[in-house]
């Protein structure tokens, strides 16, 4: 019974980063490097942002997603996302 799972391929886990926009329904999933990093970096954004004077976060990544700009009041916010995959 064993024989079977041994060719199976390894389960691996990557982080992805989750960014929650105000008036869209899905997040922007993004796969970067350093997934932590970018999550304090966006933390910090949403915490100093100023509607008065917005500023603009532009970023590369490595998914389907490869450069994004966003301003910072747009964020509603950010959260870090294990996900499994062959």
């Amino acid at each position: 019974m064993s024989q079977h799972f041994q060719n199976t391929p390894q389960v691996k886990t990557r982080k992805a980063v989750l960014v929650l926009m105000k008036h869209s329904a899905p997040p922007l999933v993004l796969y970067v490097d350093n997934p932590e990093e970018l999550y304090e970096d966006l933390k910090k954004a949403i915490k100093s942002a100023n509607v008065s004077m917005p500023k603009i976060i532009e970023k590369q990544a490595k998914g389907p997603v490869k450069n994004f700009c966003l301003l910072d009041t747009q964020i509603a916010g950010v959260a870090l996302q294990e996900e499994n995959y062959l």
